[in-house]
């Protein structure tokens, strides 16, 4: 839907999420941003050629897997073109004027409540899931509910009015979130490194994964990610996701792509992308 104007991309959640975050830090302060009410209304959005590309989250650095985001990439199976691991830094978020022995829970979206687990045990804060870290931090604003603070970032804290009451607060340092750029969208990125990420279903016989992985690593190509999910025609069938190193035009890459499809039912390539660290 590209008219030679500002990209369109959609996000889910609202203004100052880190899913805003990652699509700015992506496509610049030009873009148009759509905000979207659930991960599944961002794969629609770019399906249905409404918007030019989606940010996603794919996988916390603590917490693991985005299970839904990574089930949609099954169900839709979009070009991918782009990867962005962003920093994270939570902050708990009040009214101001409440201190921190005033509060009893935080809300805030599962990933970042698992990504503050321990300190959130430490302060004896019971953790109440929310749709999205911004959508945590609206409702706090608006409705102020006794005891109740939000975890999500700095920039929701200057948006929503609300006090930030501690920073930081994730269990490790090395706190980030890896997002997707999906559709489009995104031009490659000169001097990164490339990734390939692709689906595939196996032939029943023996040995069939190993075979798989072996055609990537006789060609010294790294298997950077893999992932089984339900999905396939029969119960307990199952669908792999991979990601491996390097373009898929890279010879060694394109080689093994072609010996993997031997022992395959299916295999789609989503895409080559760059990353950005």
């Amino acid at each position: 839907m590209d008219d030679g104007g500002p990209r369109r991309i959609a996000f889910q959640g609202e203004r100052g999420a880190y899913g805003d975050e990652a699509a700015r830090a992506f496509f610049g302060p030009s873009a148009v941003l759509v905000p979207c009410p659930s991960f599944r209304a961002v794969f629609e959005a770019v399906a249905e050629g409404r918007v030019d590309g989606g940010v996603v989250p794919m996988e916390s650095a603590l917490a693991g897997p985005v299970a839904e985001v990574v089930d949609l990439l099954l169900e839709f199976t979009p070009r991918l073109s782009g990867e962005l691991r962003l920093r994270v830094r939570h902050c708990l978020l009040a009214p101001p004027g409440r201190p921190l022995a005033s509060l009893t829970r935080a809300l805030s979206h599962p990933q970042a409540l698992a990504q503050c687990a321990s300190w959130l045990r430490r302060h004896d804060l019971q953790p109440v899931p929310e749709v999205n870290t911004a959508v945590a931090a609206r409702r706090v604003s608006e409705e102020a509910p006794e005891g109740t603070a939000a975890i999500a970032s700095r920039a929701a804290a200057e948006l929503y009015g609300l006090a930030i009451v501690a920073e930081g607060i994730e269990d490790s340092p090395d706190n980030a979130t890896r997002f997707l750029a999906v559709g489009p969208a995104l031009p490659p990125r000169p001097g990164t490194r490339w990734k390939t990420s692709l689906v595939l279903t196996l032939n029943d016989g023996p040995g069939a994964l190993a075979s798989v992985l072996g055609a990537f690593a006789a060609r010294g190509v790294n298997v950077a990610r893999l992932e089984s999910r339900p999905g396939g025609v029969r119960a307990w069938d199952y669908r792999w996701c991979l990601d491996v190193d390097g373009a898929q035009d890279v010879p060694e890459v394109r080689a093994a792509l072609e010996e993997a499809r031997s022992v395959c039912t299916s295999l789609q390539v989503l895409g080559s992308y760059t990353v950005s660290d």
